[in-house]
């Protein structure tokens, strides 16, 4: 049995050297990483870390690219379990052991920033905040599911179960993609705590959707395509406000 790391990876030459180190420190095997056109350096980076099987685009596809393009590695090689990490130090690589050991018979074990408040969380930007509580409702109602965090990146993933998943949604709403057809494919999907860290608060989303409206809207308007796509059901309200 073999489980691998799974890591979207875009001009993050700042923080790359140190998470890649972090990551070693908790998981020995494979690591896969997504370089999505950096232009910072941040190829050199992975290039002259050992042991990583790296996946170069020319152009910045999308962090929902990098995932979905890390998901079709990890089918190819076989593996059983797979971990996605962001690298910008806002997931903890000591708790991927938890990850790989508590996922069961789960096919997901999705990492929860809302599970432990009192654990001297940072505090999100609230427009961030107020767009996660809306979009996660949304989800509930639509699949049934009682997640608390619908954004979370740092996830678990049975490769056995992203067989029958169809993601092609390139951009920040493919984990909404997820949930969708998750739920559609009668997935069993729970929460682990984790760490809520913001060390970047002016970080920008770019395509248009740092305006909080249009990100909002952007990211419902995906949630109902997927809706109507798997055939779901459509008497849900999506929130378009914040």
């Amino acid at each position: 049995m073999v489980n691998a790391v799974i890591i979207p990876v875009y001009n993050e030459a700042a923080t790359l050297p140190g998470v890649l180190a972090r990551i070693r420190e908790y998981h020995a095997g494979p690591l896969i990483a997504v370089d999505d056109g950096s232009t910072d350096g941040s190829g050199a980076i992975l290039d002259n870390f050992p042991g990583i099987d790296i996946i170069r685009r020319p152009v910045n596809l999308g962090y929902g690219q990098a995932i979905i393009d890390g998901f079709k590695r990890a089918v190819e090689k076989g593996y059983n379990l797979v971990i996605t990490i962001d690298c910008d130090e806002q997931h903890e690589p000591a708790l991927i052991p938890a990850m790989f050991g508590g996922i069961g018979q789960l096919d997901t074990l999705s990492g929860s920033r809302y599970l432990a408040d009192g654990l001297g969380q940072d505090q999100p930007p609230e427009n961030r905040r107020k767009i996660n509580v809306a979009v996660t409702a949304a989800i509930n109602r639509i699949t049934g599911y009682q997640i608390t965090d619908s954004f979370c990146g740092f996830k678990c993933y049975k490769v056995e179960a992203l067989k029958g998943l169809s993601l092609d949604e390139p951009g920040y709403a493919m984990p909404l993609q997820f949930w969708v057809q998750a739920r559609a494919l009668g997935l069993k999907v729970g929460e682990i705590p984790v760490p809520r860290i913001y060390k970047n608060l002016d970080r920008t989303f770019g395509g248009g959707i740092d305006d909080p409206a249009k990100r909002l809207e952007y990211y419902m308007n995906v949630l109902e395509k997927e809706v109507k796509r798997w055939s779901m059901s459509s008497s849900w309200e999506p929130i378009r406000t914040i």
